[in-house]
């Protein structure tokens, strides 16, 4: 009984324990979740608010950087990248063209036995002249833009006018390629100004690209005026790259693009210059084609007695002869220019065959083999020619020595070296004029070279025992000469900074200032400079300098226009359209009433196109549909008109290969709006088809409607000017601001409107171009007359005016 009562109270204690073991367990549970939860939900608040901190830290820390930090920051990387990638594509040019004089060298003259006189002369003149040829016809294919040297033309673009295209991908595939097989010919061309232009496009890609995907550089290079600064950045960015001339690359950027620099973008030029330079004659070394870093024609002139003072007198001739024959250069080039702008292309590939025949042929014996490197350096050796003519058999085949004599010596010194000038003298006016890349500098600064080199030698020639006990160096003359050449043909002072880092010496500093001064004063008060001459030939917006006092008493009103096209707050849309369709004028002033006249702002062109689209958005939707179903239609083969012609397969794959090359190169290509998809359009809704009723009516019933301007779309601020503003203070704010176009108000009234052209008119004394103070010119003449420079920023132009109304 016993232990059957105690089996039952353990029994019983178990169970009571188990049941009490049951419900300790439960609670404990529920507590450890309670308290589990209230952890997690201190975690993730935690959690939160440290997210939260973080968000608005980085938030901050980005505000920060893109307000102190990145404007900074992002230009000197920007430049940065600019000067390395010019440095690099600068090295990689000059090698291919080196590898071109090479097999020209290879296959005319090493590969050819000499007996076979006639296929070495036929190897002589053909491959220049496929390379020439081929130049021409991929320019005229890929992007005619790329014509020229490219300086005038980024003096017009940082002038604030834009040129559609100019600075696309599309033109710097022209531009390389066709510059590596042109200056891969004979012709004597330049790579300074192609340079320039090269460095421009890749700046303005490079900044399209950062503005629009580098969200933290954006508002910076999405600025047009903080993108203008860097273009010029970029020009001197192309000079130093090309002649590895910091200093001298810089300066000579400002005094070919820039009327007025300003200062707060001089370390962006230097900056860039400095690293295109510096990496640019780096790979050189890299490459084991220098031991160091060094001048790029270095010279070894003395240092003690470098000339005697009575030499200046010689010196200055040469600024002198210098400034004659770049006045003659000047002239030619432009008449070269006039005879290739009027004939067809046939007859521009016929000039370019037969320039490149000559100057392969005739050219040869007297310097032609030489690459313009290479002739540089000859014409800067430090010894005189004719003293040693007769002996340089004596001296070791691997001399520098001779090596010249070779070239030059085969007859009178100074009959190669007046050939050699003469020879380069017209091929460089024609081959500046040609429609290939060409720059003028590098050609023109050796025919100075070579001008001065025969001075030199005729001055020793003249004075045997030297002046005073001291021998004549005619290789400071061919320095002297080169500065001289190329400043008057350029009008720039900077050529004698340039000289210097070329050669790596200053002992000349004197004698070339002196005739670079020379040579550089008088040109510029008889003609303008190349580029400048490039700008008036072209048509391109130019605004020349006040030299005369006769213009100090002219104001805003003798020369404003005073028919001046403006739309009101009562315009209707036809109105809009009407002004858009007989105008080319940028942008439109708006005025409150036709009564009053007060100026309220401007619209610009594009505005005004989205605005008239917008409201005939619907139109154009049913004008959409309508070509959709004729499309089908057509492709219906039993609804197809049977008498319908088909293409020939010849044009079919023309046009499929023109197509895919346009696809291959848009990348950077402006847009030119969708004027033409609207045109299609409008004619659809001009056709007579049987909607055509339907879609008039609804395109009236909204053309008729009242305008109506956003505050987005109204500039409300235009330039403007006073009639009584004096003629030299509106140069000035043209200059300064790169003005297109200004308008004249009285009290607030429109009055007139102040054109570049009317402005450059008014200073060049054109006729007409000065009115007195209340003579109405006839208004159909103004009308006609009246376009603004800057239609080329229109969306809905595709290409520049020929002539600037």
């Amino acid at each position: 009984m016993a232990g059957q009562t105690e089996t039952q109270e353990y029994e019983f204690e178990r169970t009571l324990m188990h049941g009490r073991y049951r419900s300790e367990l439960g609670g404990f549970a529920r507590e450890i979740a309670a308290s589990q939860r209230e952890r997690d939900a201190q975690r993730m608040k935690m959690a939160s608010v440290a997210k939260h901190q973080r968000r608005e830290l980085r938030k901050r820390s980005f505000n920060i950087f893109k307000t102190y930090i990145a404007p900074y920051v992002g230009d000197w990387l920007f430049i940065l990248m600019l000067g390395l990638l010019m440095a690099v594509l600068s090295f990689i040019i000059d090698y291919l063209i080196q590898i071109l004089g090479e097999a020209h060298q290879v296959l005319s003259l090493k590969l050819i036995a000499d007996s076979h006189w006639f296929l070495k002369a036929f190897l002589w003149v053909v491959f220049p002249l496929i390379l020439i040829l081929f130049s021409v016809g991929f320019v005229q294919l890929v992007s005619v833009h790329a014509i020229g040297s490219g300086i005038p033309e980024m003096k017009t673009v940082l002038r604030g006018v834009n040129l559609p295209n100019y600075l696309s991908f599309r033109t710097f595939i022209s531009k390389t390629v066709t510059l590596i097989t042109a200056a891969g010919s004979t012709l004597p061309i330049g790579k300074e100004g192609p340079f320039v232009h090269i460095s421009s496009i890749i700046a303005e890609i490079m900044s399209r690209i950062i503005g629009k995907y580098v969200k933290i550089f954006n508002h910076i290079f999405a600025n047009e005026a903080h993108t203008n600064e860097l273009l010029a950045a970029a020009c001197a960015v192309g000079v130093s790259s090309n002649f590895a001339a910091p200093i001298g690359g810089v300066l000579f950027s400002i005094e070919v693009t820039a009327t007025y620099f300003a200062v707060r973008n001089y370390w962006r030029g230097f900056f860039g210059a400095v690293s295109g330079a510096f990496l640019f004659r780096l790979i050189a070394v890299w490459v084991k084609q220098e031991e160091t870093i060094t001048a790029l024609f270095k010279t070894s002139f003395d240092i003690v007695f470098p000339f005697d003072p009575l030499e200046i007198m010689a010196f200055a001739f040469i600024g002198i002869i210098a400034e004659i024959m770049s006045r003659i250069i000047g002239k030619y080039v432009k008449i070269f220019n006039h005879i290739f702008a009027n004939e067809a292309h046939t007859n521009e590939l016929l000039a370019a065959a037969c320039a490149v025949g000559v100057s392969s042929n005739f050219a040869a014996p007297i310097g032609g083999t030489l690459t313009q490197k290479t002739a540089l350096e000859q014409l800067f050796s430090n010894f005189t020619w004719w003293r040693i003519r007769d002996d340089r058999f004596d001296l070791p085949d691997d001399s520098i020595q001779r090596q010249v004599l070779d070239q030059w010596g085969n007859t009178s010194i100074f009959a190669s070296l007046t050939l050699f000038i003469l020879f380069k003298f017209v091929f460089t006016t024609i081959a500046v004029a040609l429609p290939i890349p060409a720059g003028v500098f590098f050609p023109v600064f050796i025919i100075g070279a070579a001008f001065g080199r025969v001075v030199g030698e005729l001055m020793d020639f003249a004075f045997v025992n030297g002046i005073n006990g001291r021998l004549i160096s005619p290789g400071g003359y061919a320095v002297v000469g080169a500065a001289a050449m190329a400043g008057g043909v350029t009008h720039t002072i900077s050529t004698s900074v340039i000289v210097f880092e070329l050669t790596g010496q200053i002992t000349h500093i004197l004698p070339v200032m002196i005739a670079v001064l020379i040579s550089v004063a008088v040109a510029s008060l008889i003609q303008p400079s190349f580029y400048d001459s490039i700008i008036l030939l072209k048509e391109l917006p130019f605004l020349p300098d006040i030299k005369l006092h006769k213009y100090y008493d002219l104001y805003a009103r003798d020369i404003m226009r005073k028919n001046v096209l403006y739309i009101t707050y009562q315009s209707t849309y036809r109105d809009i359209r009407q002004l858009l369709r007989t105008s080319k004028q940028y942008s439109f002033p708006l005025v409150d009433s036709e009564e009053s006249r007060i100026l309220i702002g401007s619209v610009s062109r594009n505005n005004l196109h989205k605005l008239v689209d917008a409201q005939l958005e619907g139109v154009y939707e049913h004008a959409k549909e309508i070509k959709q179903r004729e499309r089908e239609n057509e492709e219906d083969p039993l609804r197809a008109s049977p008498e319908r012609p088909s293409s020939p397969r010849l044009s079919v794959v023309v046009q499929s290969m023109s197509e895919g090359f346009n696809r291959i190169f848009k990348f950077g290509d402006e847009a030119d709006g969708d004027d033409n998809t609207n045109e299609d359009l409008t004619y659809i809704i001009r056709s007579e088809s049987e909607s055509s009723e339907f879609l008039l009516r609804l395109e009236e019933q909204q053309l008729s409607q009242r305008a109506e301007f956003p505050s987005t779309m109204i500039d409300p601020s235009p330039f403007q000017l006073v009639e009584m503003t004096s003629l030299t203070k509106v140069h000035s704010l043209f200059s300064l601001l790169t003005l297109s176009h200004a308008y004249v108000t009285s009290l607030g009234k429109l009055v007139g409107v102040v054109t570049l052209t009317d402005l450059s008119d008014a200073i060049e004394g054109k006729k007409g171009s000065i009115k007195t103070k209340y003579n109405d010119t006839d208004e159909e003449e103004q009308h006609d007359r009246y376009e603004l420079e800057t239609v080329a920023a229109s969306e809905h132009t595709t290409e520049i005016d020929a002539t600037i109304m």
